[in-house]
């Protein structure tokens, strides 16, 4: 009796469960899509399927940063040329200087100052029970933003992004949308204030920052700020429906 042979026989499956895997892991490399090779991929395809994909949509998240950056650079240059405008004359200047106001109350300009850095994240901890929710949700989100425009804030961003008058928040799948930008925990909300005032404010027992951190103290933290800077908002300001009375202007 050949004891290689039964070996062999027993483990019969091992050749062809290997050459499966090899042709999987093969077939996985070569389906795998990175933002290098997508768009050469795409052009290979024929036009109904580039459309049943969605190509105009794969770069999306790209093309309205790339966008945002642009409507940044656009108003940084009207900002110079209402800026010389107005050193033209005394009466220049006084317009320009109410334009430029105007502009800080919209959230259309860069600011700086104190103020406070709030951090919020998802708990890492073992799930304690099923009345214990240890993820940050948009709720969250848009009471803390809420309590410290309550507090006396003069500006706020979402991690790096500004929050304007109709700045909306929503859960989408793991992510929440700022406005049509995806963000994810941690999720850094600076606001630039009284800082003291601010700090109070997050901290009262039983506030929004003590409700999230009954779950697990690590999931909220608020930190004072000396001096930081917030980018303007570079969301749309189109409006649809709402003008200015003629007796108004």
């Amino acid at each position: 009796m050949n004891p290689f042979s039964n070996r062999m026989a027993g483990n019969s499956w091992v050749i062809p469960v290997s050459l499966l895997s090899m042709v999987l892991g093969f077939m996985m490399t070569a389906a795998w899509v990175t933002k290098e090779n997508r768009k050469p991929r795409m052009e290979l395809a024929g036009a109904s399927q580039q459309d049943r994909v969605g190509m105009g949509t794969i770069d999306i998240q790209e093309r309205y940063e790339q966008i945002s950056s642009e409507v940044s650079k656009l108003r940084a240059d009207k900002t110079k040329l209402e800026t010389a405008l107005g050193k033209n004359s005394g009466s220049s200047k006084v317009l320009n200087d109410s334009l430029q106001e105007a502009k800080t109350l919209a959230c259309l300009t860069d600011v700086e100052g104190p103020g406070v850095l709030v951090t919020l994240k998802d708990s890492v901890k073992p799930v304690q029970g099923m009345g214990a929710d240890q993820a940050i949700h948009d709720f969250d989100l848009l009471r803390v933003v809420n309590e410290l425009w309550n507090a006396g804030a003069e500006a706020i961003s979402v991690n790096g992004h500004r929050v304007a008058m109709g700045t909306s928040f929503r859960c989408v799948g793991s992510v929440i949308m700022v406005d049509n930008i995806r963000v994810a925990p941690p999720l850094q909300i600076r606001a630039i204030g009284d800082t003291q005032t601010l700090t109070g404010a997050l901290g009262l027992p039983l506030g929004v920052l003590s409700e999230i951190r009954s779950a697990d103290a690590s999931m909220a933290t608020i930190e004072p700020v000396r001096k930081m800077r917030l980018p303007a908002y570079t969301g749309s300001t189109t409006r649809k429906f709402s003008v200015v009375p003629k007796d108004a202007q």
